[in-house]
């Protein structure tokens, strides 16, 4: 499980870093977390770009208790105190007003070019109010999910208050689950019913008390509709495959029909069809497919209904061989997804809480993402 989330990990970087998601500034802010029960120390974060070296840089943070469109205008400059992996550095402070809003922006300057700065974004905290973070939905039915959430501080108050907003337009939550009053972090949820099935879902958790609001990323659900996860085929030959899935959920209903669809042309064009089996459990499966062309490239991907409606896995690919060896499951390198409720994730998000806002960000950019994750 640990390489899992090395892998997960190795995968946001590298997106960030492929696909300008920093921008060409080299320098991004990124959140921040609390660092005692009071609500009145904090840590913020910054980060380099994972092309620069940190050793060519001077990093810090400029901030205000207002914004500034002019970064020069920011009256405190504090050099960072902590570096971590990833060309990340942070910076703790101290005896702060729970109740006052906070501007922040990392910023750089570069130690072989004069007068060569770099800026990041403005952000904001309160260092009273809590956080929290959406967690996959469960327990998914064809009308009603169990909506999840992760309370991670109160703030520095006795208690906070916890619920969901969610709806079908992922702009306009337009509902709110019932709110629940916390006195301890850990996780929470709420079941969710009246849903009309096979339709997407977004939902985001919220946490409040009384110095501020924190809001969880947003996710999605499909009521209704089986899980089903497409691994790396556990047999490759010369014409024929012994291709391999997944199923997670069932979306309500006691079984669920599964299948592949596969082709050779591009994976916009799965135009062929396994045999269909039927799962009465949650398991892995296999089907074997034959006729395919020696020497050729397949993308395939796994199908499951349960009578109501149709769940899709990530499409992968495989190549078939040009002799009549085989490649077994021992030669094939899958993916373990990451079970949030194993604690893997939480722990790494303790020790680098900017990760959290790194996952957020890119789950919204790159939807592939949340097939590393349960949901």
């Amino acid at each position: 499980m640990k390489k899992a989330v090395v892998f997960v990990v190795t995968v946001l970087l590298g997106l960030i870093t492929l696909s300008g998601c920093l921008g060409p500034w080299a320098v991004d802010t990124l959140g921040w977390d609390h660092q005692n029960q009071e609500g009145t120390s904090i840590r913020i974060w910054g980060q380099l770009t994972i092309t620069e070296n940190i050793k060519n840089w001077n990093v810090g943070f400029i901030w205000d208790t207002e914004h500034h469109d002019d970064w020069k205008e920011y009256p405190n400059t504090v050099w960072a105190d902590n570096y971590e992996a990833f060309n990340t550095f942070s910076l703790d402070m101290n005896n702060l007003d729970r109740y006052t809003e906070y501007h922040y922006r990392a910023f750089g300057e570069h130690l072989e070019s004069k007068n060569e700065f770099r800026i990041g974004i403005d952000k904001t905290f309160i260092p009273g109010s809590p956080t929290v973070t959406s967690v996959n939905a469960s327990n998914i039915d064809l009308n009603s999910v169990t909506l999840n959430g992760f309370l991670w501080h109160l703030g520095g108050a006795p208690t906070s208050e916890v619920f969901f907003e969610y709806g079908t337009d992922s702009e306009y939550l337009n509902q709110e689950s019932i709110h629940l009053t916390l006195d301890s972090v850990g996780e929470f949820n709420v079941e969710i019913s009246n849903l009309v099935s096979c339709t997407k879902y977004y939902f985001r958790a919220i946490a409040q008390n009384d110095a501020g609001v924190d809001i969880g990323w947003t996710l999605e659900v499909i009521p209704g509709e089986p899980i089903v996860v497409t691994r790396l085929p556990s047999q490759v030959g010369v014409n024929n495959a012994e291709v391999s899935g997944e199923l997670w959920d069932t979306g309500g209903p006691s079984s669920c029909e599964v299948w592949f669809e596969y082709g050779d042309d591009t994976a916009n064009n799965l135009d062929e069809e396994s045999d269909h089996i039927t799962l009465d459990s949650l398991e892995p499966f296999n089907i074997e497919i034959f006729n395919l062309i020696p020497d050729t490239t397949y993308w395939v991907r796994a199908v499951a209904n349960n009578g109501v409606c149709t769940g899709k896995g990530y499409i992968n690919q495989f190549k078939t061989t040009s002799t009549y060896q085989t490649t077994n499951d021992d030669d094939v390198i899958t993916v373990e997804k990451v079970k949030f409720s194993d604690g893997n994730l939480h722990s790494l998000i303790e020790k680098y809480p900017f990760l959290d806002q790194l996952i957020q960000r890119l789950m919204e950019k790159y939807p592939l993402l949340q097939n590393f994750m349960v949901r």
